[in-house]
């Protein structure tokens, strides 16, 4: 929870000066970047938590990894975290920017998950039904899941809907387990 409102506060604080300075879209490419970084390399992850290595040190790294690849602000933000010994928070400060400036341009995240992998035209009838319903920018993650069997699941925020096969068996599968037949003698 402590993590998650300190990754609150700096991402809000970075999101409004990109904002003041008009560098919005070369910082949220800039967590983009730090958040591919952290999810491809667990010696990054690593580096980032470890208390063994100086304040000082981290900064000349991340500094180094990270020079020539993202603007000015980001790079003297991720050195001030590391100044400031919150380097640790940096990937959960990433996320918590780019789901700000996905709110800020009314994009949002829909995860779908399906028993197979989705044909173009029915991405694009999905992405229009649902901004159509949302009134936005639609983000589609998909993910294939073959337990499914078939039919799909469709995430959007806190809410669910679930349209597979599987749920339809297990539900049958609870129905058949209570023995409604009784024998008489």
């Amino acid at each position: 929870m402590q993590d998650t409102l300190l990754a609150q506060r700096y991402a809000k604080a970075l999101f409004e000066l990109s904002l003041e300075m008009k560098k919005l879209e070369e910082v949220k490419n800039d967590m983009d970047l730090l958040q591919e970084t952290a999810r491809e390399s667990k010696e990054f992850r690593q580096f980032l938590v470890s208390p063994v290595i100086q304040a000082d040190k981290k900064a000349s790294v991340l500094s180094t990894l990270f020079s020539g690849k993202v603007d000015e602000l980001s790079l003297r933000f991720m050195e001030l975290l590391a100044k400031n010994r919150r380097e640790s928070s940096l990937q959960s400060i990433g996320t918590e920017f780019i789901e700000l400036y996905k709110a800020h341009h009314n994009i949002t995240t829909v995860m779908v998950k399906t028993a197979h992998r989705i044909g173009p035209e029915l991405r694009d009838e999905i992405v229009a039904r649902l901004a159509k319903r949302t009134g936005g920018t639609i983000d589609l993650v998909e993910q294939v899941d073959e337990k499914l069997i078939g039919g799909f699941i469709v995430t959007i925020g806190n809410d669910q809907y679930d349209a597979s096969l599987l749920r339809v068996f297990n539900q049958l599968k609870k129905e058949f387990e209570e023995n409604l037949y009784i024998r008489e003698i």
